[in-house]
């Protein structure tokens, strides 16, 4: 299998240390990394990577997102934090989901005190 081509979006040290991680990996190829969404559009129709990693751009990445995914509705975006234990996941497009799903996510709340 052709190693996946990953831009990375992000002008931090998290973000540098994200790229240099998945550069050393066997299946994973960095085309690049940009400092923002806007500045990544150019570069996108240039190098055409199988997904985007948004490395800690701020509190809500998906924000600046808008003008990517119309651009590129079918390219999938990874939003990852060094503040949190998860990524998000954004696309364009609809995905379904069965009431067990929600459910799932509903049951994975943390309590509130």
């Amino acid at each position: 299998m052709a190693a996946r081509r990953i831009l990375i979006i992000g002008d931090s040290l998290f973000a540098e240390t994200l790229a240099g991680m998945l550069a050393r990996a066997g299946d994973v190829s960095v085309v690049g990394t940009i400092s923002s969404p806007e500045a990544a559009l150019p570069l996108l129709e240039q190098t055409r990577p199988d997904a985007v990693i948004v490395a800690g751009i701020g509190d809500d990445p998906a924000l600046g997102l808008g003008r990517l995914l119309a651009a590129f509705p079918d390219l999938p975006v990874i939003c990852a934090d060094l503040n949190a234990d998860s990524v998000q996941v954004v696309t364009s497009h609809r995905v379904d989901a069965r009431p067990s799903d929600l459910l799932a996510a509903i049951a994975a709340l943390p309590t509130r005190r």
